[in-house]
């Protein structure tokens, strides 16, 4: 299937715009993530007595909650790609997508490192084919296997622009950390915004 280049230039362009408009709903959904980690390391802390049990339970709870705040987020970033107007209220409306959303993730990072295994090439590659599996789960609420089709299908044809574009992120990412990890609250959101805007091209939104 051949397919438009993507317009990484529109991506870049929207993914700023957009920030700066609505930066402070990305902060504060950064700010909710921190909290929640924080929340956690307490009550590990206070619940030492309690062993590994609590542990286990507490950091499972945890990823669950933190893989719904990400479909939240995706959530909320669609909507402004399609010139919507969504609340910080918007972010906890699909919780209850969380579980599939972690299975997902975990299912691609277990693709990925069972891919570069063999060779890097092949965990590339699977990185590049699979990278919008998250948006096609939260927009049709697909179960995994049908949303890794739509991801391939939709990076057919792309994968070149894919790899170019998540390398740049990846070293956007990497400078935010750097700065004292203050910087992430800038180059995530912008992440997430680029993809949102990948994923807007591709799927015709």
């Amino acid at each position: 299937m051949k397919r438009n280049p993507i317009s990484i230039y529109q991506a870049v362009n929207f993914a700023w715009a957009t920030y700066k408009r609505r930066s402070g709903l990305f902060i504060a959904v950064l700010l909710t993530i921190f909290g929640a980690w924080v929340a956690l390391e307490i009550v590990v802390i206070a619940g030492q007595r309690f062993g590994i049990l609590l542990w286990s339970v507490a950091h499972l709870a945890l990823l669950v909650f933190f893989a719904g705040i990400e479909v939240g987020l995706l959530k909320i970033s669609l909507a402004l790609y399609d010139g919507e107007e969504p609340t910080f209220s918007d972010v906890f409306a699909h919780l209850a997508l969380g579980p599939k959303f972690l299975a997902g993730q975990l299912l691609y990072l277990l693709m990925v490192v069972s891919g570069s295994a063999l060779l890097i090439v092949p965990g590339i590659y699977l990185v590049v084919r699979y990278a919008l599996f998250g948006f096609c789960i939260v927009t049709r609420e697909a179960n995994l296997i049908r949303s890794w089709q739509e991801s391939a299908l939709l990076s057919t044809g792309t994968k070149t622009y894919l790899l170019v574009i998540l390398v740049f992120l990846l070293a956007l990412n990497v400078l935010g950390a750097s700065l004292l990890g203050f910087g992430l609250f800038i180059t995530l959101p912008l992440s997430v915004l680029m993809m949102t805007a990948v994923y807007g091209q591709l799927s015709g939104r």
